[in-house]
């Protein structure tokens, strides 16, 4: 099992001790299952408590109360939805998890069985899905913002937030979106690295 920064990153996110052996198992199935094909990029795995556990996890302590139904768009290898659903130990929440590749899906619901989530594995193009109004909507290295809100803008009511996980041109992402959408944000530094930024927003509209 890949151990680098493990404990540093258990200890940051305060995880149970069950959460904690979930995420080994999550990390020991992500190993196996990278050797037969390709759901995160080779150079991140040695780091892959850094770069993709904790990236992931930090957004757990944006969740609020109401947030009941979370989907999460292009969930490939399963992050950030699948260390959210980890985290959520009272299962009250209902995680969403879509992803268009069938190979990847199955190994969301190889992750979800073994660590008995309470997770949906939707194996669909996001604009496929019929539409209904979520609380939340979480993704991670899927499209730049202005091609991420045109798919989250169906979805969203008066009370849904987005959380959007980016990198160093995260603010050249937003000036690009902001041509043809308004809409209220807030930028959170990432706990992962310097150049990381969650892009957390609320009541998109076209402009």
């Amino acid at each position: 099992m890949i151990t680098t920064n493990r404990d540093n990153v258990i200890r940051m996110l305060n995880l149970s001790e069950t959460a904690a052996k979930k995420t080994d198992v999550y990390v020991s199935l992500l190993e196996e299952w990278q050797a037969k094909m390709n759901l995160v990029s080779a150079s991140s795995l040695p780091d892959v408590w850094n770069r993709h556990i904790l990236d992931s996890a930090q957004l757990y302590k944006f969740i609020e109360p109401g947030d009941k139904i979370i989907f999460d768009f292009g969930s490939g290898a399963g992050f950030p939805a699948l260390m959210l659903a980890i985290m959520d130990e009272t299962r009250q929440r209902e995680f969403h998890l879509i992803e268009s590749d069938g190979k990847k899906c199955r190994f969301l619901e190889a992750v979800a069985e073994a660590c008995e989530l309470n997770v949906k594995i939707r194996n669909e193009r996001i604009e496929k899905i019929s539409v209904l109004p979520v609380d939340l909507i979480t993704a991670r290295a899927l499209a730049s913002l202005d091609k991420l809100l045109p798919y989250a803008a169906p979805f969203m009511s008066k009370r849904t937030r987005c959380l959007f996980l980016k990198g160093k041109k995260a603010f050249e992402e937003i000036a690009a979106a902001e041509k043809k959408w308004t809409f209220k944000i807030t930028v959170h530094q990432s706990l992962s690295g310097d150049e990381g930024r969650i892009l957390e927003l609320s009541e998109v509209k076209k402009k």
